[in-house]
């Protein structure tokens, strides 16, 4: 038997040319854009409704999740608990995925089932009647999902985070939730906000599996009936921090654990420097051998984990580290974060380490699209941004180009400490 000596990392392989699938684009009767990702050996067909709206979109706290997350329990032809014995009995999955400018509905059906199954998801989806009954539910649920999640400090960390970076321009997500806005919520403001937003002028549809012209008729259907509306306006740009680099802390007796994030405004998915940046995250902290990972969690032992990444909405982001840390060592942890983004804004990446992250980044990226069904996912998220299948090429091209000197240029310009708006959930560091 073979002994594997895993100080030895795996041969590294270049990359063979590939091509993406690229997707039978159709216009359904309502206008609606749908991409077909056809493959003859998949007889579970799945289904994505793209939806340009999110909680950035909502009138008041809490509308948009719920509004969607109560759709299966909202037919207005059969009771929740018959959907869910239907759905159980034809083997339909529908996932739901609220986001903050974008709402995905992820639909598998096995083929054979398409017709007796699609008119009944079509029916919660485009004709909602949302019950006082299933909406009080899940307002208890969520009420005390509120309490337990008051009581941790990763929950409040990113709560403060999001109030800090979005301010006054989404109130209604900036806005902390409570007993009071959960509450708040009736049927009548779901309806409402559901006929607003969900019309065929925000919805893309995206398809793969085996399908032919009887399954393509029974797709346009079930998606024809969404009704003409208004679309989604473009999201405001968000203004320039009033007070950057400010600390602000919340305290939590008792706590063994402090949350900590550190965040900042950032650019959006189409600017020029995106490719370059995202390799100067993963260096940072977005792979388990980043910068931060090894000296606070190897070296100095203050943490589990850290991570670092950007989260993408409009034409901006928020980027932000955020790590869970020994209270005692809050401040030791913080100054360690700052001593790694200092270190790549002075010393050069050496070019093995670059080369590593490179083909690591490479590596996932190929992994994220290597299904018919990934791929149309995939497809999906680039065409937010006004992208097609070709952005796989250019993004791993680019990554090659990336040198040392565009990491220090980009660190320099981004990864100032005055940047930074500090979060600390636990330990008070104010009052050290």
């Amino acid at each position: 038997m073979t002994t594997i000596n895993r100080a030895i990392p795996p041969a590294i392989r270049p990359i063979e040319p590939f091509s993406l699938q690229t997707p039978r684009r159709e216009t359904l009767g309502n206008g609606i854009p749908a991409y077909f990702f056809d493959n003859p050996h998949l007889d579970l067909i799945h289904l994505l409704l793209q939806v340009r709206t999110g909680s950035l979109y909502q009138p008041e706290k809490h509308v948009c999740n719920f509004a969607f997350s109560l759709l299966k329990e909202s037919s207005p032809h059969y009771s929740p608990q018959e959907v869910s014995e239907k759905m159980d009995y034809y083997g339909t999955n529908v996932s739901v995925n609220v986001g903050m400018d974008c709402v995905q509905i992820l639909i598998s059906v096995p083929k054979n089932n398409m017709a007796d199954i699609l008119p009944v998801v079509s029916g919660f989806l485009v004709s909602p009647e949302y019950r006082p009954d299933n909406l009080r539910i899940m307002q208890d649920k969520e009420i005390k999902n509120l309490a337990y999640n008051e009581h941790k400090t990763d929950y409040c960390s990113w709560r403060i985070m999001w109030k800090e970076m979005l301010g006054d321009t989404f109130p209604a997500v900036s806005q902390f939730a409570s007993i009071e806005t959960l509450n708040a919520l009736t049927t009548s403001k779901l309806k409402k906000f559901h006929q607003q937003c969900f019309c065929a002028e925000n919805v893309t549809l995206f398809v793969t599996g085996n399908t032919d012209p009887q399954i393509e008729d029974l797709i346009r259907k079930a998606w024809e009936p969404i009704p003409h509306g208004t679309p989604s306006p473009q999201l405001p740009e968000l203004p320039a921090l009033k007070e950057p680099g400010r600390l602000i802390c919340q305290e939590m007796p008792d706590c063994l654990q402090s949350s900590i994030v550190l965040c900042c405004l950032s650019m959006g998915y189409n600017d020029k420097e995106r490719t370059a940046f995202s390799v100067l995250n993963t260096l940072t902290g977005g792979y388990f051998s980043s910068r931060l990972m090894q000296n606070l969690r190897e070296r100095q032992g203050l943490t589990y984990g850290v991570s670092s990444s950007s989260t993408f909405f409009g034409n901006q982001s928020v980027f932000a580290i955020n790590s869970d840390v020994n209270a005692d060592r809050t401040r030791q942890a913080i100054d360690a974060c700052f001593e790694e983004l200092q270190r790549l804004q002075e010393e050069p990446v050496s070019p093995e380490e670059l080369d590593m992250v490179k083909n690591y980044m490479a590596g996932i990226q190929l992994r994220a699209a290597d299904t018919t069904v990934t791929s149309m996912q995939k497809f999906a998220y680039w065409r937010r941004f006004g992208l097609d299948e070709t952005e796989m090429y250019r993004y791993l091209s680019d990554i090659k180009k990336v040198s040392t000197e565009e990491i220090c240029h980009l660190a320099k310009k981004y990864f100032s400490y005055n940047n930074f708006t500090r979060i600390v959930v636990g330990n008070n560091l104010a009052n050290e």
